[in-house]
């Protein structure tokens, strides 16, 4: 993916057109309208240019629909968390620690939103069991009925998510 106007990015599984917009500007604004994630940028925006700050942007949405869900699911499994990072985690999708805080990875916000939300319970259910045991995933079932075909599609489609 060069990050060029035509070009395909998703945000919450939803297809999104690439929209690059250059004009006298000193930073770039991204923006999500409609069927199209638009780009401002500085006419002399190259490529790594373009790709930091649409990971930035990707990154804000990651920590306000991530903390949002996690809120809603956090009372519905009856637990309580400290705090939530965004990372660039190369081989996880979340983490959480014994303290309570909670790690996701900002490219989870481009899978389709059941598969955000398995990730986001998956994590808060080791609030309850800090491991994968039987319990654990009996929890994360109860919460997330259709988590396997979730966990699948994460191991099939996860290179969807490395694109730039």
């Amino acid at each position: 993916m060069r990050l060029e106007n035509g070009e395909t990015v998703y945000y919450l599984g939803e297809r999104r057109t690439l929209t690059i917009i250059r004009e006298q500007r000193t930073r770039a604004k991204v923006k999500c309208v409609l069927d199209r994630l638009i780009m401002w940028v500085p006419y002399e925006a190259d490529y790594e240019y373009k790709r930091s700050q649409l990971e930035k942007w990707y990154r804000r949405e990651a920590l306000l629909v991530i903390t949002q869900k996690a809120e809603e699911y956090a009372q519905i499994i009856g637990v309580h968390f400290e705090d939530i990072r965004i990372k660039d985690q190369k081989s996880r999708w979340g983490s959480c620690s014994s303290k309570g805080n909670l790690n996701f990875n900002w490219r989870i916000i481009m899978a389709p939103e059941p598969v955000c939300d398995y990730v986001i319970i998956h994590e808060l259910c080791h609030l309850v069991f800090m491991d994968h045991s039987f319990n654990f995933w009996n929890l994360v079932q109860r919460i997330c009925p259709e988590y396997k075909q979730y966990k699948k599609w994460l191991r099939d489609n996860a290179g969807q998510l490395y694109l730039f």
